[in-house]
């Protein structure tokens, strides 16, 4: 090993000395280009055919390799494997120069320039970045070289920006993200991105149509999913593999109602690339499309209801849950986020059980004040206090009663009501009303292969395939319902009136409010949550709409009623039961009402 060699090795010469000494300099080339595009491949044969120009002008230089990367972003250097290949090839000692053009193609990252130069020193191995004119063993090439990588970070931050306001006009212009491989729907690309548009792939949409249709009819994704297979339905992959996760995605995904969602996911820094899923689906935007829905809206939202009440949320996501037999711990939620627990608190004299219910936070982590006092971190715990069952009781009651003021008449409406709605709502709920509805879809797919048959969409040989599919489907489907016209004997005036007549005597005893506990499906029906809260006020939010979120979000609730019950309230109540309260035990109940906009 020569002395120039030698010196190198401890950091003494650049190379760019040994160069104008004619010393002998092993030499590599990097070069990089961040997309794929044609243009910026283009661009990466003009940095190699530049290089070997100036192989040609430096006679004492020997060419060892050349290291590449394409179509990969410069700010995270793990990420390269040209690049992370030249410095395996450093540590063996297989050069002792790397020339590349310019910082920005060796790497966007200050602190990735810096580490990587100043390993390779260590090697003996320079870098050289000519268009800078900067040796990175020269006396300043490090300072230099801080500079000009952060110059070309800040750039590529900027670049950040201008892609993050390209991507918010996109979405004002309801642009399509992704590769349009979605069941049911067959991506059209426009002359811009913002003509792009979906039409209906109908033996598909049909899949799409029955996962709605059975889910609503009862079955879990699991049994969808196997019900699939079954029936031997293709996935959007082609295939017949089936499980809940893909029964779930349909069943979330809105695109079947005709939206385009955005903000499902993001980049977490510009410098490391990483995208990350978001799990809070409140952050979801949505837009109408330009392309039509597979399924209406409506549905789509019943769906959600309904999975809404079959899944808990957490920080990382959503969970299946078992839902609760206790009817107050399925609407009952801390301040601090979490659930409660029902524990017996007592026996009264009579023999009856007294409940309580209390925050798991508590249970399992203590009170927050007792944190405190023992220096533990307090944040995300409660001081809530334990709730009576009878006072959930006595306070919905009481809510009710300033709500209503004569259950018997709202009884008396909503029996109207679902005596005019009783025929068609028994029909569109049974196997019947999901043939009738079938029917009615493979009607209009009929027309629209008619119409793309005189439109010259589709070949004859197709056309008649297709539609003899479809009319042997049909007659299948009619059959059935024959069928069920047969055994169906129509009901008499009688027996609708008994129906209806049961109806009313469970509404009626759902409604009765003098009853000590209220009916569990009533609380089910209008009540979403009760949060009780240190300050102890307790916050009942409930459903004026049937088309409440699938969801819980404060910000779909508005304030609707204020008020405090009393001691002698909670006095006269306790005593048309039976039962006594004291007043040294009292604390008044302040309530805050909330409904849906």
């Amino acid at each position: 090993m020569g002395d120039l060699t030698m010196k190198m090795l401890h950091g003494n010469v650049s190379n760019k000395y040994r160069t104008l000494q004619n010393d002998k300099v092993r030499v590599c080339f990097y070069g990089r280009v961040s997309t794929q595009h044609e243009a910026q491949m283009n661009a990466l044969e003009n940095q190699m055919q530049w290089y070997d120009s100036i192989l040609s002008d430096h006679p004492n230089w020997e060419k060892i390799n050349v290291y590449v990367d394409r179509g990969i972003t410069g700010t995270q250097a793990k990420k390269r494997q040209g690049f992370m290949k030249m410095i395996e090839d450093a540590s063996k000692g297989m050069f002792d120069l790397i020339c590349t053009r310019e910082v920005s193609r060796f790497a966007r990252n200050t602190l990735d320039s810096l580490n990587y130069t100043r390993e390779l020193k260590k090697m003996g191995v320079e870098v050289f970045f000519y268009n800078d004119n900067i040796w990175s063993c020269e006396n300043d090439g490090e300072l230099r070289l801080t500079i000009m990588s952060a110059m070309s970070q800040e750039e590529s931050r900027h670049i950040s920006d201008r892609v993050l306001a390209g991507q918010s006009i996109s979405r004002q212009k309801g642009v399509l993200y992704g590769n349009g491989n979605i069941l049911g729907y067959r991506l059209v690309r426009g002359k811009t991105s913002s003509e792009n548009t979906y039409e209906i792939v109908e033996e598909d949409a049909e899949t799409v149509r029955m996962i709605y249709d059975f889910y609503l009819d009862g079955m879990g994704a699991k049994a969808i999913a196997a019900k699939m297979q079954a029936l031997h339905r293709e996935t959007a992959r082609s295939g017949c593999k089936w499980d809940a996760t893909k029964v779930l995605r349909i069943l979330d995904n809105k695109t079947y109602a005709g939206y385009i969602g955005y903000h499902k996911s993001h980049t977490t820094s510009y410098l490391d690339h990483t995208r990350v899923a978001v799990k809070d689906r409140t952050q979801y935007e949505y837009i109408k499309g330009n392309f039509p829905a597979i399924i209406p809206e409506e549905t789509w939202n019943r769906v959600q209801r309904l999975k809404g009440k079959k899944v808990t949320h957490l920080d990382q996501g959503i969970s299946g849950k078992k839902r609760s037999k206790d009817r107050w711990i399925r609407v009952l939620t801390c301040e601090c986020g979490r659930t409660f627990h029902k524990y017996k608190w007592r026996v009264n004299q009579s023999g009856e059980e007294c409940c309580g219910y209390t925050c798991w936070n508590q249970i399992n982590n203590r009170k927050k004040s007792y944190r405190i006092a023992n220096g533990l971190d307090a944040s995300g715990y409660c001081d809530v206090s334990t709730v009576c069952e009878w006072k959930l009781d006595f306070m919905l009651k009481s809510i009710l009663h300033r709500i209503w003021n004569n259950p018997k008449e709202t009884v008396t409406v909503l029996i109207g009501s679902i005596a005019d709605d009783y025929v068609q709502e028994q029909e569109g709920s049974t196997e019947q009303g999901r043939l009738r509805r079938e029917h009615d879809r493979l009607k209009c797919r009929l027309e629209r292969l008619l119409d793309m048959r005189l439109d010259d969409r589709i070949e004859e040989s197709q056309f008649t395939e297709k539609q003899s599919q479809l009319q042997e489907r049909m007659v299948e489907v009619e059959e059935k319902l024959k069928i069920y016209a047969q055994q169906e004997t129509k009901e008499s005036t009688e027996d609708v009136s008994g129906t209806i007549a049961r109806v009313t005597e469970v509404l009626e005893n759902a409604c009765d409010l003098n009853r000590k506990k209220i009916d569990d499906k009533l609380i089910d029906t209008l009540v979403e949550r009760v949060t009780p809260t240190e300050a102890g006020i307790y916050r009942w939010y409930l459903n004026s709409d049937i088309q409440e979120a699938a969801v819980f979000a404060e910000k779909d609730y508005i304030l609707y009623d204020t008020f405090r019950l009393s001691f002698e309230e909670a006095k006269a109540y306790r005593k048309q039961y039976g039962n006594f309260i004291r007043k040294n035990q009292w604390k008044d109940l302040n309530i805050e009402v909330y409904i849906t906009k």
